[in-house]
């Protein structure tokens, strides 16, 4: 019974007290006595991550290009245009581009040498309307 009491003790002291992990102690608990770990039932863990590791490492190997913004022309007001959801003037930047006019039509925008032109986004009408001659 005391031998269970130091031993207990002398366990507790080891885990609490420092930074020695279990297998450690009971490598040293065996050297003490014939103390050993009780044997573990050998059995396979499923790692829900294992399948999807070659599609990981097939993704960290492709390289996107990198692509223009979408840019769409809601309204024009006063020189000025309604562009991705904010107001911008001449002069003005939306992503890499420089808007260099805005017209009735649609907005002109310029990146590097090359000029685009935006069109405004018109509404479709869903309902078309007949008046009738009386």
């Amino acid at each position: 019974m005391k031998k269970i009491c130091t031993l207990t003790l002398f366990l507790t002291a080891l885990v609490w007290g420092s930074a020695i992990d279990v297998e450690s102690i009971a490598k040293k608990l065996e050297k003490v006595g014939r103390w050993r770990l009780p044997e573990t039932p050998d059995y396979v863990i499923y790692d829900p991550f294992r399948r999807a590791e070659p599609l990981i490492k097939q993704a960290k190997k492709r390289t996107y290009a990198p692509q223009a913004p979408v840019v769409r022309v809601s309204a024009i007001m006063n020189e000025r245009a309604f562009v991705n959801g904010r107001w911008v003037a001449r002069g003005d930047r939306i992503g890499p581009y420089r808007i260099v006019a805005v017209r009735a039509g649609g907005v002109v925008m310029k990146e590097g040498g090359r000029t685009l032109f935006i069109p405004l986004k018109r509404k479709k009408k869903l309902l078309k309307i007949k008046e009738t001659e009386q």
